[in-house]
C-alpha cells in the first residue's frame, strides 16, 4: 500500500497563527504592560526621591559643620548650582550674604550636578541655627528639601540640628 506523504502533511499541519491565537497574545502583553509600567515609575520616583535625599543630607551636614565653626553666624540662602570662582574671590571668612560661596569655596559642599536650580526636580534650601522652611514642609532645619515639580508624593524632605533625616 502506497501512502501519499503530500495528504498527510496537508491534513495533519497547518501553516500560521490563528487570528484568536494572535489576539489571546496581544491581550496578554497589553496586560502585563499595564501591570509592569506603573511598578516601574514609582520606582523610578523612588530612586529619584533617594539620590536628591542623599544630596540633602550633604547640605546639611554642610550647614551644621559651618555652624559649629562659627556658631554665630546667621544666613539663609536657596542652594543652586556652584558658582564659578577663583582663589582671588572666595571669601576667607564666611557672613551672612556669602555663607553659600564659602561653603562651596572651602569645599564643605562637594558639587552637586545641579540643572539651573533644582537636582533630580528638588530645590533646596540652607539656613544657620534651623531656620531653613521650605514649601510643603511642616517643619523646619538647617536644610531641606522640596519637588518643584510636585510629581510624587515624597513632597519634601529637612534635616533637624542634630543631623536627623525627617520626610513629609
Amino acid at each position: 500500500m502506497k501512502t501519499d506523504f503530500n495528504l498527510l502533511r496537508s491534513v495533519g499541519s497547518r501553516g500560521g497563527f490563528t487570528l484568536l491565537e494572535v489576539l489571546i497574545v496581544v491581550v496578554i502583553a497589553v496586560l502585563v504592560t499595564m501591570f509592569a509600567v506603573p511598578s516601574y515609575r514609582k520606582a523610578q520616583e523612588r530612586n529619584r526621591f533617594m539620590a536628591a535625599t542623599g544630596v540633602l543630607m550633604d547640605i546639611g551636614n554642610a550647614a551644621r559643620m559651618l555652624h559649629e565653626d562659627y556658631p554665630n553666624l546667621t544666613y539663609n540662602a536657596n542652594v543652586t548650582a556652584n558658582t564659578s570662582w577663583t582663589d582671588s574671590n572666595c571669601p576667607s571668612e564666611p557672613t551672612s550674604s556669602n555663607a553659600l560661596m564659602f561653603l562651596q569655596c572651602h569645599r564643605y559642599l562637594n558639587d552637586i550636578p545641579f540643572s539651573d536650580t533644582t537636582y533630580q526636580g528638588y530645590s533646596y534650601k540652607i539656613s544657620a541655627k534651623a531656620t531653613a522652611s521650605c514649601s510643603g514642609c511642616s517643619a523646619s532645619g538647617v536644610a531641606c528639601m522640596y519637588d518643584t515639580d510636585a510629581l510624587s508624593e515624597y513632597k519634601c524632605a529637612y534635616i533637624d540640628k542634630s543631623g536627623i533625616l525627617h520626610n513629609n
